[in-house]
């Protein structure tokens, strides 16, 4: 599906336009009061004025230039610069980027191309734009265990009655984890069953053992279990997933195979995509929180960057490496921080504003753009407001989520969640044929301009292709360097 744009021109007989007049994808739903409930992003041109709406969380994919004469806007972010948008660096998101692999805020890679804010308001006329939106802090909830668990349970059901689809002819992505289970069961609780689920296969050297758990799910609940194979070697996958995430996260490369099996079956689909960072923070500590409570920003910043400054000094260029700094990411990151210092949670809201809005959702709203309804019952906004607005104390007691399911679907106890992936299988096919690709890509650039040390890149990855060891190509970062090479071929393709 070739990308949605509109392109409008101010000249001397009025505004040219050029691109789809409207524009609408996601999931909105109608509610009773007259609001809509679910993630969306929609734009409208009637010949005078533009309008550009977002939801709340702002994560259906959106971009935007808006220059002295014109305005540009796409769910592409290639499609902007191939109309025209500047492709100068955003040095600061960069310096995110490269050690957080998220973008914050409203940062692209690009200084003037930006992303609508959180309920996004926007309108352009006459060469004149006004944006309103922004972030929302939940009401803060005081509640005992048994009241938060029996709240999660009675509002996750009411979410999933508002999206249920209006025939048994899907398909459901299912893990061994917690928000597709939860999304199964409830679904099955209210006799809405899929046509089977679907479990995707990491690639070497990664082994997901989740496809077990989810076909004894699968059986439990009475319908077919398909387990799709890997990705086939090679950066390929890769490549896909970044133009289809717009280059916003290096994750979601195994998530292709299972994008173009929902494509082809489904109109319907599900994604736990939400509360896991609220349920589950991965990057929470009490040392962070600390941090957070004490206002110590510049120190909680420079511990959520992590160092990995020796693999970027070898990977980019010294003038990369001047421009992408670790004091601009720290800078960068600082405030960011100082944005949700009064959230009831606030590693959890950073995490959900950023990585979950800006990368996450780009495997829910970018790889599975074209299937035309992705619910994602996480997000309804009672659940949500409900979850997000726990104190950190509450939620860092023993796993809720778990407690909360095994706790109404009792019948289930027995079967075990998978966690994390935490098994290696070494496949020399996948490896060389990675590590050959990758010295080919880089060596491509050598005579070009490129921010990437293409050398040290080539020599490395040939010795990686010889060697054969993950421990040679992994330092390289060749996620990070795939995605930085196809931007830099789309911006000197202009």
């Amino acid at each position: 599906m070739e990308p949605a744009f509109l392109k409008l021109c101010c000249g001397p007989d009025g505004v040219t336009a050029e691109g789809e007049s409207n524009y609408y994808h996601g999931n909105a739903i109608e509610q009773a009061d007259g609001g809509r409930n679910g993630v969306y992003s929609e734009w409208s041109w009637n010949g005078q004025s533009l309008r550009v709406e977002t939801c709340r969380y702002g994560m259906s994919p959106l971009f935007y230039y808006c220059g002295k004469n014109s305005f540009l806007i796409s769910n592409s972010i290639t499609k902007l610069l191939a109309l025209g948008a500047p492709s100068d660096w955003d040095d600061d998101a960069m310096a995110v980027f490269i050690r957080r692999q998220t973008f914050l805020g409203e940062d692209t890679p690009f200084k003037e191309i930006r992303v609508p804010p959180p309920g996004a308001r926007l309108t352009w006329s006459d060469g004149k734009m006004t944006l309103e939106g922004g972030l929302f802090a939940p009401k803060p909830q005081s509640l005992n265990r048994n009241a938060v668990i029996e709240g999660v349970i009675e509002l996750f059901s009411q979410s999933i009655t508002r999206r249920l689809p209006k025939s048994d002819d899907f398909y459901l992505p299912l893990t061994g984890g917690k928000d597709s289970r939860h999304i199964l069961l409830e679904l099955a609780r209210q006799s809405v069953l899929p046509k089977a689920t679907v479990t995707a296969s990491f690639p070497p050297p990664l082994v997901n053992q989740d496809k077990d758990i989810a076909g004894q799910l699968s059986e439990r609940v009475g319908v077919p279990h398909i387990v799709l194979p890997p990705a086939p070697p090679g950066i390929a996958n890769e490549q896909r997933k970044n133009l289809a995430t717009n280059f916003c996260s290096l994750d979601h490369g195994w998530a292709v195979p299972l994008a173009d099996f929902l494509k082809e079956k489904t109109a319907v689909s599900y994604d736990g995509l939400g509360l896991d960072v609220f349920f589950n923070t991965i990057w929470y500590s009490d040392y962070r929180a600390k941090l957070y409570d004490d206002g110590a920003f510049e120190a909680l910043a420079i511990d959520l960057l992590r160092d990995s400054e020796t693999a970027f000094s070898m990977i980019f260029t010294p003038e990369a490496n001047r421009r992408f700094s670790r004091a601009r990411a720290i800078a960068r990151m600082v405030e960011e921080l100082k944005r949700h210092a009064n959230h009831p949670h606030p590693i959890a809201a950073l995490q959900f504003w950023s990585r979950t809005r800006r990368a996450t959702s780009t495997l829910t709203f970018g790889l599975q753009h074209n299937i035309p309804s992705v619910h994602t019952p996480f997000l309804d906004y009672d659940l949500f407001d409900f979850v997000s607005g726990l104190s950190k104390t509450t939620l860092r007691q023993p796993p809720l989520h778990i407690d909360a399911i095994s706790s109404f679907f009792k019948e289930y106890r027995d079967i075990k969640f998978q966690t994390r992936v935490d098994k290696h299988c070494h496949n020399i096919k996948y490896h060389r044929k990675f590590s050959l690709e990758l010295a080919k890509i880089s060596s491509l650039l050598i005579l070009k301009n490129s921010i990437i040390n293409t050398k040290k890149i080539t020599l490395s990855s040939l010795k990686s292709y010889v060697s054969g060891r993950n421990a040679d190509l992994d330092w390289l970062r060749p996620d990070l360097l795939i995605c930085v090479d196809q931007l830099e071929q789309h911006t000197q393709r202009r």
